[in-house]
């Protein structure tokens, strides 16, 4: 390569560098940087604003993967909905599953903790964006517990107790003859997905945190070869649900 051609691709590095944009929407207002910039500076902008940090988060904007999944998703319950016999139950259930799933607002959430504090003493905590589009989401401070799937209805919330296990919750809403009854998915505000026992044999006492969402899934023996990984990708997509 010439030295003529190396300058010429340096300089259109160089170039696309400089013209990089880095976009915040947070709660509804966009912030714009013209160079990489950190976690802490965007949340100093914001500081002043009521938040609990424990439930609130980052999402990418313009990232097709969380459609890709739920398209994957909708699918395999397309796929689901048409084994069971029409109009029956199960046929209500999932169908209801799918409309609810195909209605959602999704974004990829990163796996980022969102907490000024820790970001301004923790550079680990105070990661550099270098380029893109961002949403912040900051929310209050929650008392309750989210239910989403094979219950009685798509959604449910309870009140949080601070000695209640997953079991727990679960034991109080009306569950279908199709939801799972050894595990269930637990997303937590912060992102962090656990997958926990709630069956006699593998009970794990696990206490969500305010705001969780306990998602319970559809049990294995509907006889249909791809329901762990139905269930799995589910729990994913519950996760960049704005």
């Amino acid at each position: 390569m010439t030295l003529a051609r190396i300058f010429i691709l340096l300089s259109f590095l160089l170039s696309d560098q400089c013209f990089a944009t880095v976009t915040f929407n947070v709660q509804g207002k966009v912030y714009s940087f013209e160079q990489p910039v950190r976690l802490a500076n965007v949340l100093s902008l914001v500081s002043d604003k009521p938040a609990y940090w424990a439930s609130s988060a980052v999402y990418k904007l313009n990232d097709p993967g969380p459609e890709k999944l739920r398209a994957e998703v909708l699918q395999t319950l397309s796929d689901l909905i048409r084994q069971q016999t029409k109009n029956s139950k199960g046929y209500h259930e999932l169908t209801a599953l799918y409309q609810e799933i195909g209605s959602w607002q999704l974004m990829r959430r990163m796996n980022i903790l969102v907490d000024y504090d820790q970001a301004r003493l923790n550079n680990q905590r105070n990661p550099a964006f270098q380029h893109g589009d961002y949403y912040i989401k900051l929310q209050p401070r929650r008392t309750e517990i989210h239910l989403f799937g094979l219950i009685s209805e798509s959604q449910q919330q309870l009140d949080y107790e601070q000695s209640s296990t997953v079991s727990d919750y679960l034991n109080a809403t009306a569950r279908s003859t199709q939801a799972h009854r050894d595990y269930a998915y637990v997303i937590e505000p912060d992102g962090t997905l656990i997958r926990t026992g709630i069956a006699y044999w593998n009970r794990q006492y696990y206490k969500p945190m305010p705001n969780s969402i306990i998602f319970v899934p559809l049990q294995t023996s509907l006889l249909f070869d791809n329901i762990d990984e139905l269930n799995s990708n589910i729990a994913q997509l519950l996760k960049h649900r704005m």
